[in-house]
């Protein structure tokens, strides 16, 4: 205890807290693309603002200790570059964590053990000495106290010349609001602002009307269905030229309209699918607030509702859309049972086709391709193996690529039921199914994994579209089949979701925009964007991909535009 007592000093403990609370930003100034300068900046100013924080009291485990809040976003922040290498907390990353189910977290956090192992060994220990700090007898001394003062200033100083020089150079990256953790907590507290507002949504949509109607018989026998994939990119279907039979089913059918050129506004699933289901988009996308889905544009032109979910609720727009069907139903109701497979949902399309109403919307939202990809296919699709990882990195690459892809056979044999079970019905009837967002796989020397990263990617952005005519829609609206069919190659984004399918119902509503439309003679999408940070609409073609990306789109045939 003597040996510790003389190790652990207050002053060599308030140096040590020092160089804690900068690691984030001494990360930050190899990861991000800065004016040198502006790194002098983001060190020294930082520094000296914790060291006078430290100076305030003589035990500087009692400042440590009070500051959980930076740590915690240090720690995350940290763990965010061992995973995309890159970018401060994004608020979609709050938002993220909140929105994401503990099952799906631990295999997450199972998966990054270098990274959570590290942080851990930085923080943790370093706690456990505050603790100490705190209880011990032992003060800063006064003159240690002063040097501190001065060396502050002193920083200041420096730190304030460098980010001159650097706003001088470069005012729209060196701004005051851009240092960490500056930066981190702005991003924190929209996030923080947007999760209140959206508590608020059922207050906030409650006087919103449709004033929606159907322009059919009311006789006539319809189905719609709406499948929502979960994180599958288009670049791993056999249907989009992948050298893998993964969608051997799809591609088999002569009756599949599959789209090319399609990207998602947004890389993360709290915000990509409640814009499939409602008017709302990239370019004014506050107006989510007070819309409501187009479940219930859908109930007031005379159908019958229902969203099945293979996912958890999660408090996002998605579950208050989900809330306005008639009939609702989560398979997965503890996050224990995040293994239960998408095939799960056939025998309740089955069930719901056979109920005996003349008009339905059906909503499904799959787990798709979503982390730990091995478990979300029944052994029928495991066609590719080996299939089981301990660690993500290069060397077991095959085997998450084979996990990967047997999810898009899973997916494609879950299509082509549903599309059997509408087929046999004999009713008008068409599906559309549309993934929320894509995935990175490891896919180049940036050996970027997962999604939801500050920076997309292309393989985060291109997902597939596909559209199916029953026999019957195809008789009766012909025009319509072949409008979607001269649409295939027509760059557009998910925002078409909505307006196509009521279209497809026969729908009216002042909400229904055809420009949007895959089946209207007035289609013209326009330019497509992303939702960038605090909801910032971004045009596709300014966001700062990296080169790999750019190559990926060209290679692709994808038009950043």
């Amino acid at each position: 205890m003597k040996r510790f007592n003389e190790l652990f000093t207050p002053q060599r403990l308030f140096v040590i807290f020092l160089g804690i609370m900068l690691v984030p930003n001494i990360f930050l100034c190899f990861t991000e693309p800065l004016p040198l300068a502006f790194k002098g900046a983001y060190i020294l100013l930082p520094g000296a603002f914790y060291l006078l924080l430290l100076n305030l009291s003589r035990k500087p485990g009692i400042v440590f200790l009070s500051l959980l809040p930076l740590h915690f976003i240090g720690a995350v922040q940290l763990v965010l570059l061992y995973l995309f290498g890159h970018s401060i907390i994004a608020s979609d990353m709050y938002l993220n964590i909140f929105t994401t189910n503990s099952g799906e977290a631990f295999e997450l956090l199972d998966k990054l053990a270098p990274a959570v192992i590290g942080v851990l060994l930085l923080y943790i220990p370093a706690l456990v000495v505050a603790i100490y700090s705190l209880r011990s007898t032992k003060e800063l001394t006064s003159p240690f106290r002063k040097r501190a003062f001065i060396l502050a200033m002193l920083m200041t100083g420096g730190g304030a010349a460098c980010y001159t020089s650097a706003h001088h150079e470069d005012p729209q990256v060196a701004r005051l609001d851009n240092l960490y953790p500056i930066n981190a907590f702005n991003n924190a507290r929209f996030a923080i602002k947007s999760w209140e507002a959206a508590k608020k949504y059922r207050q906030t949509s409650k006087d919103f009307d449709y004033r929606a109607s159907s322009t059919r018989e009311s006789q006539l026998p319809e189905v719609y269905v709406l499948i929502i994939g979960e994180t599958s990119r288009a670049a791993n279907w056999s249907l989009y030229g992948y050298e893998r039979n993964t969608t051997p089913r799809l591609c088999a059918r002569h009756d599949i309209i599959h789209f090319d050129d399609v990207l998602t506004p947004i890389n993360a699933t709290h915000k990509s699918v409640p814009l499939m289901l409602c008017p709302a988009n990239a370019l004014d996308f506050q107006q989510i607030y007070r819309q409501k889905s187009l479940i219930t544009a859908f109930k007031q032109a005379g159908f019958h509702t229902a969203f099945l979910s293979n996912q958890l609720h999660n408090g996002s727009f998605t579950d208050f859309f989900a809330e306005e069907a008639d009939y609702t139903r989560y398979l997965t109701t503890r996050p224990e049972e995040t293994h239960r497979y998408d095939n799960a949902l056939l025998p309740l399309v089955d069930s719901l086709l056979h109920c005996g109403v003349k008009k339905q919307l059906i909503i499904l939202h799959t787990y798709g391709s979503h982390f730990n990809y091995c478990e979300r296919y029944s052994p029928e699709n495991r066609l590719f193996t080996p299939d089981h990882i301990d660690k993500i990195d290069r060397k077991n690459r095959q085997a998450m690529i084979n996990a990967y892809d047997n999810t898009i056979v899973a997916t494609d044999r879950l299509l082509d039921g549903i599309i059997a079970l509408l087929d046999h019905t004999g009713h008008t009837a068409a599906l559309l199914y549309l993934s929320d967002h894509g995935e990175d796989l490891l896919d180049d020397s940036r050996e970027r994994f997962l999604h939801a990263s500050p920076l997309p990617t292309y393989y985060q952005l291109h997902v597939p579209c596909i559209l199916w005519f029953s026999p019957q829609y195809r008789q009766l609206f012909p025009l319509d089949a072949e409008l979607a069919q001269s649409h295939h190659d027509t760059p557009f984004d998910s925002r078409v979701a909505f307006h196509t399918l009521l279209a497809i119902g026969g729908i009216e509503t002042d909400y229904r925009n055809d420009s949007l439309s895959l089946v209207s003679h007035a289609f013209h999408p326009g330019e497509r964007y992303y939702l960038g940070e605090r909801n910032t609409p971004v045009p596709m073609q300014h966001i700062p991909f990296d080169e790999e990306d750019r190559r990926a789109f060209g290679q692709h045939g994808i038009a950043l535009r």
